[in-house]
C-alpha cells in the first residue's frame, strides 16, 4: 500500500504506477527574458529552448527507476492535518470543518470538494486498517511540509492498536534536493511537486522505522492533539504548534514591496514562490482576508462569479 497525503501527490504516483510500461507525463517551459533585458525571446530562440527541455524529459524518463506498484493501492490522505482543530480521533466533524474553510476561497461548484476528500480519506483508512491487520506491506511518503509531516504522525497514530512490531513499514522522506538524470537539480516542497519519471528514483531512499522511532511519532500527534493549535508548522524539521499569525511576517515582507494598488493573487504568488513554506494559496488567502477585515487593505475590485476570492485589486490603507 502506498499512503500520500495529497491529490496531487496521489495524482504523480498514479501516473508513476506503471508496472513496467513508460511512464508519461506532462512537461513544460517557462519562457521569458534574459540577461536582464526586456525583449522577448524570438521564435528560434523559443524553438530552441522547447527542444533542450523535450531533450532533458526523455533522459529523465529513459533513466527512470521503475515503480512496480497497482493504482489500486495508493491510498489518499488530502487532510490538511497542519491546519485546524485535531483534537477529535479519527476523521470527524472537526476536520471536515477545517477543509471546508481551506476551501471556502475557490469557486462555489468546487466548495463540495470538501466532502470528497473527506469521503476519501475515510475509505483510504478503512481499508489501510484492514490491509495492515493482515500483514501487507506499507509505504508512506512524507517532506518537511506541515501536512505531510503530520500526516505520517497521524497515520502512525492510527496503525498503534494493531502493534508496531507486527506492521510491515517503509517512510520516503522527500530530500531537501535531488539530482536528475540530466545533472540538473530539483527542489521539490512536497510530494505534489514530484514528476511521475522521479518517483521510482526517490522511492530508493526508503527506511524501515524502528519500533521506538514509531512510538515517538504517535506520541508527538498525542501532544499535538492536547496543543491543539491553529496551525502546525516545520521549525529546523521539527513539528510544532504555532499560532494563526505564524506566516505573517512573510506575507507583510511582500506585501511591503506591492504597489499602492496590486492584484491579491500576484502577492499571494510571491509569498509562496519566494519561501517555499509548504502551506498552499488557501492558507495565504485566508491571512489576506482577515487582514482586509482589520482595515490594513481594502478590496478595489470584486472577484468574478467563476473566480477564487484572491482573483481582485486590493488597495494599501494607510492608518
Amino acid at each position: 500500500m502506498e499512503v500520500v497525503f495529497g491529490e496531487s501527490a496521489a495524482g504523480s504516483l498514479s501516473v508513476a504506477a506503471c508496472n513496467g510500461k513508460n511512464i508519461g507525463g506532462v512537461s513544460s517551459a517557462i519562457i521569458g527574458a534574459s540577461d536582464g533585458e526586456n525583449q522577448s525571446p524570438n521564435q528560434e530562440e523559443i524553438q530552441k529552448m522547447l527542444r533542450e527541455t523535450k531533450e532533458k524529459e526523455r533522459i529523465n524518463r529513459e533513466k527512470a527507476f521503475p515503480l512496480d506498484i497497482e493504482r489500486k493501492d495508493i491510498l489518499c490522505f488530502p487532510l490538511a492535518l497542519g491546519v485546524g482543530d485535531i483534537e477529535e480521533n479519527g476523521i470527524g466533524k472537526q476536520r471536515e470543518a477545517a477543509l471546508k474553510k481551506l476551501v471556502s476561497i475557490y469557486l462555489d461548484k468546487v466548495k463540495n470538494a470538501a466532502e470528497d476528500m473527506l469521503e476519501t480519506s475515510k475509505k483510504s483508512l478503512k481499508e489501510l486498517l484492514l490491509r495492515a491487520k493482515n500483514g501487507e506491506p506499507i509505504r508512506i511518503w512524507t517532506s518537511d511540509t506541515p501536512d505531510e509531516t503530520c500526516g505520517i504522525c497521524w497515520i502512525i497514530d492510527q496503525l498503534k492498536p494493531i502493534g508496531f512490531e507486527k506492521l510491515d513499514i517503509t517512510y520516503v522522506k522527500l530530500p531537501d534536493f535531488h539530482v536528475m538524470p540530466d545533472n540538473t537539480v530539483a527542489i521539490y516542497s512536497g510530494w505534489g511537486e514530484v514528476p511521475p519519471h522521479q518517483w521510482g528514483n526517490l522511492s530508493r531512499l526508503g527506511h524501515k522505522p524502528p519500533v521506538n522511532y514509531m512510538y515517538a511519532l504517535s506520541f508527538r500527534w498525542q501532544q499535538l492533539k492536547q496543543e491543539n493549535a491553529p496551525l502546525r508548522a516545520v521549525v529546523n524539521h521539527q513539528l510544532v504548534s504555532v499560532p494563526e499569525t505564524f506566516y505573517d511576517p512573510f506575507i507583510l515582507r511582500e506585501l511591503d514591496l506591492q504597489k499602492d494598488e496590486f492584484m491579491e493573487a500576484n502577492l499571494i504568488g510571491k509569498v509562496l514562490g519566494k519561501y517555499f513554506l509548504g502551506i498552499g494559496d488557501s492558507l495565504v488567502a485566508m491571512r489576506i482576508e482577515q487582514f482586509i477585515k482589520d482595515g490594513m487593505l481594502k478590496a478595489v475590485t470584486r472577484p468574478g462569479k467563476d473566480d477564487p476570492i484572491y482573483h481582485k485589486v486590493l488597495r494599501k490603507i494607510t492608518l
